[in-house]
């Protein structure tokens, strides 16, 4: 092959390295005459060819070549032609057409690359990113405006429902403005010194009408999505003087949708919000006294807003708003920023629009502000108005016991709490009563665990577990040996509290194997048909306990897979097996 030998001719490669080249061409040659073809041998062959000519590059710039060789195009051609041959075998893959298009742009193959995205957009019309990809090319590379354009119109044509499509074109007549504009500006031009060549350039143009005719046709094909129009905002913002698109944009809100929380959450946060995209943009800086004033404005859109819609949506979008401001306070805002949360959440309970985050949020707020009375007078009210609320209720008992109010009234509260909560969600409250008279009133202790056994499975079932641990650290193993029987034999009982058992025995300092096994015998009367674990360890403490019967583990292996049922049966035998390796 003439390019070949110009390299050997240069002393790029030896002969031997041209005939391992010639080689391991003809081998890939071979596989892509395969009958099925995979990807994987067209990629295996390109990424030879692209190596080798990186290796071609670094012997050249070693051996001081600098003249470009005959053989190099060749090169291109053939992985070109690779890339191609490997399309029209695999043309529904997307992956393999964009590894080509990167290709191509690094390569520089700028005509290649138009025929590329031509090729790709014929067979993939309905791929916005495609569209995206080759509009924003001949945008960024090509410097293309009026085919950017006409290439993104085309792909709205094929997806008028693409929203990413619609922010693209949209971001791109923007770009395109913002572009004209600085070139105005550097040039010193006017609209009068305007050429015959750039007539385009108008004053409608250069304040923004484009961009605004894209987002009302954009609206068109997309009415209903409130976010899809924020969207247009954000990216409005990213440039300046946009106050007059950003117009079009909310007064299209206010009118397509005049009862939607979402929208008047946005207008509210508009002065705001632009102030802040100024500060990021490095144009503006906000004094404390303008905040002030951005504050009350947003302050009055938002009371207009709750008087249009008085749902707790909207009072919860009021507060929140302040609440974002309270938390990025100075040492300086913060006391008036509270102020005004406080007052509006008493104004929102007023009007019986607090809901039961809101409720928390204000117990919360007034809490840093160190107002514990107020804080369990607002939780009081929260837990008349969501009774069934187990935080609530959770929060307000907190407080109760940090106000120090009598043992007798707060065991009376704990008692309400828990016949207004749901039962199979109220062991978060007998935890919380049992640690407050863990800590204050011992004497109730005993009363408290007897009470919870009445309640659902739920609850009584892990009660009985701490019951007993409670009572062997306070009153000893004989006291608990006597309560742990008496709850074995009243059901529910769960394979835990039998494990909670049998690790108390066998914590003692001489373990009674006895009373150990008396516990796996009832315990495998429970659950020895699901649980081949439970099995196991029954057969490691004969085997392994000083006073355990080793003679006994065939006729517990047997019992086990006489008693567990089908899949856990298999799963036994395989863990028995283990334990006779050693292995667990």
């Amino acid at each position: 092959m003439p390019e070949l030998e110009e390299l050997e001719r240069m002393g790029v490669f030896s002969s031997g390295e041209i005939r391992n080249i010639i080689r391991k061409r003809r081998d890939f040659e071979y596989r892509l005459q395969k009958r099925i073809v995979q990807k994987a041998d067209f990629l295996r062959y390109m990424q030879y060819e692209i190596n080798l000519d990186m290796l071609k590059k670094k012997r050249k710039l070693r051996l001081g070549i600098k003249r470009s060789l005959h053989g190099e195009q060749a090169v291109m051609r053939r992985i070109h032609n690779l890339f191609q041959n490997a399309l029209k075998k695999f043309v529904g893959d997307i992956k393999l057409w964009i590894q080509y298009i990167e290709f191509c742009k690094h390569m520089g193959s700028t005509k290649v690359l138009g025929k590329v995205f031509a090729r790709v957009l014929q067979y993939h019309p309905d791929k916005p990113n495609l569209w995206i990809m080759a509009a924003k090319w001949e945008f960024e590379d090509n410097k293309n405006i009026p085919n950017s354009r006409t290439l993104l119109q085309r792909g709205l044509r094929a997806n008028p429902s693409s929203k990413q499509l619609w922010l693209e074109y949209f971001r791109m007549e923007l770009l395109h403005v913002e572009k004209i504009s600085n070139r105005r500006k550097i040039l010193g031009l006017n609209e009068e010194e305007e050429s015959q060549e750039e007539e385009e350039v108008t004053a409608e143009f250069l304040a923004g009408k484009v961009p605004e005719i894209v987002y009302k046709k954009a609206v068109e094909c997309i009415p209903e999505d409130i976010k899809f129009r924020i969207s247009f905002i954000d990216v409005y913002r990213l440039f300046e003087d946009t106050k007059q698109g950003c117009d079009v944009v909310y007064d299209s809100l206010l009118e397509d949708f005049p009862l939607s929380e979402e929208v008047w959450n946005l207008v509210a946060h508009r002065p705001i919000d632009e102030r802040k995209s100024e500060v990021k943009k490095g144009i503006a800086v906000i004094a404390d006294s303008q905040w002030c004033e951005l504050e009350s404005e947003m302050d009055k859109l938002f009371q207009v807003a709750v008087k249009k819609i008085p749902t707790d949506k909207m009072w919860e979008f009021y507060i929140s708003a302040f609440m974002e401001l309270l938390t990025e306070s100075s040492k300086t805002q913060t006391k008036r920023r509270e102020k005004t949360v406080l007052h509006l959440f008493s104004v929102a309970a007023k009007e019986s629009h607090l809901t039961e985050n809101l409720y928390k949020t204000w117990v919360s707020v007034l809490l840093q502000a160190e107002k514990k009375k107020e804080a369990l007078s607002v939780c009081k009210k929260a837990t008349e108005q969501f009774n069934t609320s187990i935080s609530l209720w959770s929060e307000y008992l907190r407080l109760k016991v940090l106000n120090r109010g009598k043992i007798e009234n707060i065991n009376n509260e704990f008692s309400t709490a828990l016949k207004c909560v749901e039962s199979k969600e109220s062991l978060p409250l007998w935890n919380q009563w049992l640690e407050w008279c863990i800590e204050s009133n011992l004497g109730e202790v005993k009363s408290v665990f007897e009470l919870s056994l009445e309640s659902c499975v739920d609850v009584s079932t892990p009660m009985k577990e701490k019951y007993v641990e409670w009572t062997v650290t306070t009153m000893g193993i004989k006291k608990a040996r006597r309560l742990y029987k008496r709850l074995s034999q009243s059901p529910p009982v769960s394979i835990s509290f039998f494990r909670k058992c049998i690790d108390l025995e066998l914590s003692q300092e001489e373990p009674c194997a006895k009373r150990v096994r008396d516990l796996y015998e009832a315990a495998v009367d429970h659950f020895g048909t699901s649980h081949p674990d439970l099995w196991l360890d029954y057969i490691r403490f004969e085997l392994e306990h000083p006073n355990g019967k080793p003679g006994s583990a065939g006729e517990l292996y047997w019992r086990a897979t006489k008693c567990l049922d089908g899949e856990f049966t298999e799963q036994f035998v395989g863990l028995y097996s283990l334990l006779q390796a050693g292995r667990v």
